[in-house]
């Protein structure tokens, strides 16, 4: 049966979902941080005030529900701030920042952001503890294998981040990986209960394709600067979080070259636009396999100031007119995109 939180949240969330909930351990420890910062156990009156703090809450969660829908704060710790440079505000409707939680009786485990594209699912999610035992375990378990305190519902490489406040007993993480299909993904923190998963679904931005079909010459990059070779980019997907590169080629260590042209005249290259994430991929066919290269932008890109895509000496406007030749080495470099 459901609450009478749950129909009023019904009633006035366009999406739906669960109701945000206050978090109780989380109220707790913040009471206590605002006191004096000492154990709760210290200090039994706290209780009533707990209780007082929880059912105001409630009541101004309902309250709010029941005049307009609830108008959340993005998180300091988000999926813009952890994986993206410069300033996020402009940007925050790109991401969805509704909160969605799974408790048991030692963690609650706490998806706060979300952003994803064609190719790149971004993330935030916290860990809270509810007990020093249960502190202590999390900390040990981070120590020995950072990667192991976690199972996902999604397949591809992982670029994982964190932040850690001892204080309230809390792991702040990022995570990027490649998008499955579909629109929803899951996590496990593997010390709870056994089966509590946390499921979340997400709404990917819009992104832009260019078919290029054209062959060119390509580069080890940073990792291998010496190797060259022919590859063939068939197309390119950009949105202002990513660029994706569909590309054949015989030699599975190259890469495209790839410039972008602004429209003030400056061109970047793509180490320039190059994120601390990324990930790829490919499959033989005949000799010559077909690879797929996906990189985050170090910022998010206003799509609408970048007037092409050059490979091999020629623009390809991202208003899909006709590519026209153009030296980018006559071009003043601008080192970072907006």
């Amino acid at each position: 049966m459901k609450s009478r939180l749950q129909t009023l949240w019904d009633q006035v969330s366009p999406e739906g979902g669960p109701c945000p909930q206050p978090n109780p351990w989380g109220v707790r420890r913040r009471v206590d941080a605002a006191l004096d910062k000492k154990r709760r156990a210290a200090h039994p009156w706290r209780a009533l005030k707990l209780t007082a703090l929880c059912a105001a809450a409630l009541v101004l969660l309902t309250g709010a529900a029941a005049v307009t829908e609830l108008v959340l704060a993005p998180p300091t710790y988000n999926v813009l701030s952890a994986f993206f440079q410069g300033d996020a505000a402009p940007w925050e409707s790109l991401m969805n920042f509704q909160p969605v939680s799974v408790s048991d009786d030692n963690y609650t485990l706490t998806v706060t952001s979300t952003v994803a594209d064609k190719s790149t699912l971004f993330y935030t999610f916290t860990i809270e503890a509810h007990s020093d035992e249960a502190w202590e375990a999390l900390e040990l378990q981070k120590r020995e294998s950072f990667y192991d305190l976690f199972s996902f519902r999604s397949h591809g490489s992982i670029s994982i981040g964190g932040e850690i406040d001892p204080e309230l007993r809390t792991i702040y993480v990022s995570i990027c990986t490649s998008r499955g299909w579909g629109s929803s993904a899951g996590i496990r923190l593997n010390l709870m209960e056994k089966g509590k998963w946390l499921s979340f679904s997400y709404r990917p931005v819009s992104d832009l394709k260019l078919d290029i079909n054209a062959e060119g010459q390509g580069t080890g990059g940073w990792a291998w600067p010496e190797l060259t070779g022919p590859v063939t980019l068939e197309r390119l997907t950009l949105s202002p979080l990513t660029l994706e590169a569909e590309y054949t080629t015989e030699e599975t260590n190259l890469f495209p070259v790839l410039y972008f042209l602004w429209e003030d005249g400056a061109v970047s290259d793509l180490e320039a636009l190059r994120g601390r994430s990324g990930h790829g991929g490919g499959h033989g066919v005949n000799g010559v396999t077909k690879m797929t290269m996906s990189h985050s932008f170090p910022a998010v890109q206003d799509l609408s100031k970048l007037e092409a895509v050059v490979f091999e000496g020629m623009a390809y406007p991202l208003d899909k007119g006709e590519p026209y030749p153009v030296d980018v080495d006559a071009l003043p470099l601008r080192e970072v995109g907006p």
